[in-house]
């Protein structure tokens, strides 16, 4: 009888696992902001599920890795209401050169679509 030899294939998954492992965190895109620093004397509570605004200096607002201007999330947050978990508490990291404005009116737009707890995120001083 004869027998399949199986170790090229064991050799060709192991060389594909590794490029997999190797590849995977270069995959990931960081957004570069620079966010202001500060002090919290009280410890804020730790949700499992959020969502994480981030506005870059060009004032793109980037919300899992789809990519906003103010108005076109306004127009997502009523069109595709059902798509936005309103529960969840909203996260909103800026660039520290990003203007107020940009800033109030993102967390007005997020209060008046429904979202209970818009926070700020900021750099620990240290």
């Amino acid at each position: 009888m004869s027998e399949i030899n199986i170790t090229p294939f064991v050799d060709v998954l192991l060389v594909l696992l590794i490029s997999f492992l190797i590849s995977a965190p270069l995959l990931t895109q960081a957004i570069q902001i620079q966010l202001p620093k500060g002090k919290l004397k009280e410890r804020v509570p730790v949700y499992k599920e959020s969502i994480l605004a981030v506005v870059n200096k060009k004032k793109q607002i980037v919300i899992s890795d789809q990519i906003y201007s103010l108005k076109s999330l306004a127009k997502s947050l009523t069109k595709n209401a059902n798509e936005w978990k309103r529960n969840l508490p909203v996260y909103v990291q800026m660039d520290e050169q990003v203007p107020y404005g940009i800033l109030m009116d993102l967390m007005l737009l997020f209060k008046n679509a429904g979202f209970p707890q818009v926070g700020l995120v900021f750099k620990k001083e240290s």
